[in-house]
């Protein structure tokens, strides 16, 4: 990796989401945990089929502009172009995108979900309140600000969400529509918190007076377009598996699916750290040409999220049914789904990133890949989850993960020569297997049971994980690099 102060700002990033993302973490199992054993299973169901739907129609009606502003607005920087008008052209056109999607979900919602009469006000906003806060989070990343992305994604949002839930427990009303409305209302409130952000880093005068023009809509669009195919594709690989799965089972099915999937993201959000400034990143050395940089930039995240999400992953495979039984005595059959999406989480959550090269130097081939890898999951949830109900599902889904990687990284050698894999995984992948042997050993030979040995077995193995990683996994290039990160700025004093 090269060039000393964008490895700051990845790290410096890196390390403000995670602070976020324990926030986010501690909110989302607590609210697990009220969810599963308040509202129950079924509510969950119900909650995983319409956050699906939502999710799925925001990405659309984003448009790609997530990643495509961002491009747009380096393009603009170095001609001297101010960011504002770019700014309120992009979050014009995505909201009037989703306002048309919000009205035809009005008259759909009733037959996807039969007792949403109630929530229907709430379904109605919850698209645009998504788009706004994406379309607003990513104008602020190009900043390189990151402190709103992690108040909004990591506190507002999560934390709104198990209040209001709580809320609507302590009153004694916690049903299907009582937990929808806290999800819908965790959106505005995410809204909100992205708003100010907004506002805080572009100031409210330079947006309301930056005469956006109608004529600019068309090159919004069709410069987006491809990246928008490519950002909704791949919301629906994490969603569409929900909405198929229900067709075959009942709500339990599909609450117990989207369980497992909520409890998998801890080691998936890994990724997440260092995309927010990844991201802007490889926009300004797109614009640049500095594929060189690029690649090592590339080549060594890609590695750093799979060492951390291995490492993460591993006590949470052996111990899965374990920590299952936390959200209900329900959701311990589970054990093997949380397993196998586990370890798609761990192929997907190290390579996504390849992708982001591609949307830039060629929009075009993102799209066709995540078309043919949501043909591919459609046809193999249907077929599986029809014989193996949730099980199946989690097999095609890890089918359409490795399908998608192995294309995506062929595609990142044949087109731009950056060949992310090699050797250096080996050492990472031989400790993992060693330190998972062990705890496996360490709960079938011993028979672990309370709650203290478990906690102690797993944080003897994360350090264990960590101090061989260091010892033996890092290459000559990581230790560089962690050594320059972490010396001070060396003041210089005027003369």
């Amino acid at each position: 990796m090269t060039g000393l102060s964008d490895v700051r700002d990845l790290m410096r990033g890196a390390l403000a989401s995670l602070f976020g993302f324990g926030g986010r973490l501690v909110a989302r199992a607590m609210l697990m945990v009220l969810a599963g054993r308040a509202f129950g299973i079924e509510a969950l169901g119900h909650l995983g089929q319409i956050a699906a739907i939502t999710e799925i129609a925001a990405a659309l009606c984003v448009l790609g502009l997530k990643r495509s502003l961002l491009d747009m607005l380096s393009l603009d920087a170095k001609n001297g172009k101010a960011p504002e008008r770019r700014i309120v052209e992009a979050l014009a056109i995505s909201l009037c995108a989703s306002l048309i999607v919000s009205t035809l979900l009005f008259f759909a919602w009733p037959i996807i979900y039969p007792q949403s009469h109630s929530v229907l006000p709430f379904l109605f906003f919850a698209v645009p309140g998504i788009v706004f806060m994406e379309v607003a989070l990513s104008a602020v990343k190009f900043k390189r600000i990151i402190k709103w992305d992690v108040w909004t994604r990591g506190i507002a949002e999560p934390w709104g969400f198990l209040a209001i839930a709580f809320g609507f427990y302590v009153s004694g009303t916690a049903d299907s529509n009582h937990l929808i409305m806290a999800y819908t209302g965790s959106i505005f409130i995410g809204a909100v918190c992205a708003s100010i952000g907004l506002v805080h880093t572009y100031r409210l005068g330079p947006l309301v007076f930056s005469k956006p023009r109608l004529s600019s809509f068309p090159a919004i669009l069709k410069q987006s377009a491809p990246v928008g195919l490519t950002d909704m594709g791949n919301m629906m690989l994490r969603r569409i598996d929900l909405v198929v799965l229900s067709v075959f089972v009942g709500p339990q099915g599909v609450g117990l699916y989207y369980m497992v999937q909520q409890l998998a993201t801890i080691p998936q959000r890994v990724n997440a750290l260092f995309e927010p400034m990844m991201s802007p990143i490889i926009a300004r050395l797109h614009n640049a040409v500095d594929g060189k940089a690029i690649s090592a930039h590339l080549i060594g995240v890609c590695r750093w999220v799979f060492i951390i999400q291995l490492g993460i992953t591993i006590p949470m495979v052996v111990f899965g049914d374990m920590f299952l039984s936390l959200f209900g005595p329900e959701f311990v059959v589970g054990g093997l789904v949380l397993a196998t999406i586990l370890f798609a989480d761990i192929i997907d959550g190290s390579f996504i990133t390849a992708e982001t090269p591609l949307v830039y130097a060629k929009p075009r081939i993102p799209p066709f890949l995540l078309a043919l890898t949501l043909l591919i999951e459609v046809i193999a949830i249907a077929v599986l989850s029809k014989y193996w109900g949730v099980q199946g599902a989690a097999f095609g889904f890890l089918l359409a993960i490795i399908t998608l990687s192995v294309l995506r990284l062929y595609m990142l050698k044949k087109h731009l020569g950056i060949q992310v894999i090699g050797a250096s995984y080996l050492a990472p992948l031989g400790i993992g297997g060693l330190i998972g042997g062990g705890l496996l050993l360490g709960r079938y030979w011993f028979d672990l049971a309370p709650s203290l040995w478990i906690i102690t077995c797993i944080i003897i193995a994360l350090a264990a994980f960590s101090y061989l990683i260091r010892s033996f996994a890092l290459t000559k290039t990581d230790r560089i690099l962690l050594r320059n990160w972490s010396k001070r700025r060396i003041r210089t004093v005027r003369p």
